[in-house]
């Protein structure tokens, strides 16, 4: 009876199956391919560093509340001033701060969707209503006329996107955010660059002239540091001043903290790893299409992982036949309408021939039964 409001009436997230976790425990080999994690192990510095502060380091006291190496690391690698960075526990932990810091009950958001939920129902935990502007049904591009038509109707506080966006690949061109963060200054636009490793694509050269531009990073992705839980802020002095206010700067745990240092100082070992992760997803995109006549459809934009579209509700199924084979994929029923949409991470060109060859064998066996 004490719940807030807006809590109650929440549809929650929708988390990935805990049975890979389950797998693991059991010592079965696992391929998850659910939640765009990296499928390598970070950087070899990131378990030296660990380990020599294991030995020498301070484990009783709190972590550095104001890590200007991690911070300065941050700044070198987007080639920016240390005080547009701020580092937080999570992408996911920054959108918290962000809503916490900018929204009050009854704001109006637009989200860009089909997109990563979990940024909605923070949201509407705060009482923010939501407004979704769809990208465009055939292939999931973006129509900017009518956008800019739907953003003079609802007036937003704040608009949310992925670039590229997450799950369709759907990629955004810079001329455009440019035009849209300076045409609507009122508006705070929140850019979601978690997959900007494996694109290229960026708005941070904005930020020194935009008031009204939060770009969020993560390292779970290219950098391979998901289990650790980081990400990073690229604003305006002023705006991260703002979200300072409400920062735990005690809650990015100190191992974190050596561990982000550490990846940061071997870019050559991330970078060859975006390169493994965009060979495999060319070659695996190309063997997919050859089953065309099995009517797939295959969203291979920007990220490291494509958007499948399987027709005739074979989405769902193939998603329960590989998670039988210890195979985990992203099922996107709760976003579409249609049990037909499935999401697969990216891994290395052999674990990609594996789910290729599964996914054709399901197809074939369906189609011997039908």
């Amino acid at each position: 009876m004490f719940t807030n409001k807006y809590v109650k009436s929440l549809r929650p997230y929708q988390l990935v199956s805990h049975r890979a976790w389950e797998e693991l425990e059991q010592g079965n080999e696992v391929l998850k391919l659910d939640w765009n994690e990296s499928v390598i192990a970070p950087s070899p510095e990131v378990k030296m560093a660990i380990t020599k502060f294991l030995n020498n380091g301070k484990l009783n006291w709190y972590p550095d509340v104001n890590n200007n190496s991690l911070r300065k690391a941050i700044a070198q690698y987007n080639q920016l001033e240390e005080g547009c960075i701020e580092y937080f526990p999570s992408s996911d932990a920054l959108h918290e701060y962000t809503l916490r810091t900018y929204v009050e009950p009854e704001d109006v958001i637009i989200i860009v969707a089909p997109t990563y939920d979990n940024f909605r129902a923070v949201a509407e935990s705060y009482g923010a209503h939501i407004h979704y502007f769809y990208l465009t049904d055939d292939d999931f591009s973006f129509n900017l006329a009518d956008f800019i038509q739907y953003l003079e109707k609802v007036r937003p506080k704040i608009v949310y996107l992925c670039n590229p966006n997450n799950p369709t690949g759907t990629q955004f061109e810079y001329r455009t955010l440019e035009f849209l963060i300076s045409t609507y200054d009122k508006i705070l636009f929140i850019v979601d660059e978690a997959y900007y490793e494996f694109t290229g694509l960026t708005i941070k050269h904005l930020v020194s002239s935009s008031e009204n531009l939060i770009i969020s990073r993560t390292f779970s992705k290219a950098f391979g540091l998901a289990g650790f839980r980081i990400g990073y802020c690229i604003a305006s002095v002023s705006i991260i001043n703002q979200i300072n206010k409400v920062r735990n700067p005690k809650n990015i745990s100190t191992l974190t903290q050596v561990a982000a240092i550490a990846a940061l100082a071997d870019i050559p070992y991330m970078m060859n790893y975006v390169r493994l992760v965009e060979s495999a997803k060319k070659e695996f995109v190309r063997k997919l299409e050859t089953l065309s006549d099995t009517k797939i459809r295959v969203f291979s934009g920007g990220g490291n992982f494509v958007l499948v579209h399987f027709l005739n509700n074979k989405g769902m199924s193939i998603a329960n036949y590989l998670e039988k084979k210890n195979i985990f994929l992203r099922s996107f029923s709760h976003i579409f309408k249609e049990n037909e949409f499935v999401r697969i991470t990216i891994g290395t060109p052999e674990q990609m021939d594996r789910v290729f060859m599964e996914i054709y064998h399901f197809l074939c066996n369906q189609d011997d039964v039908s």
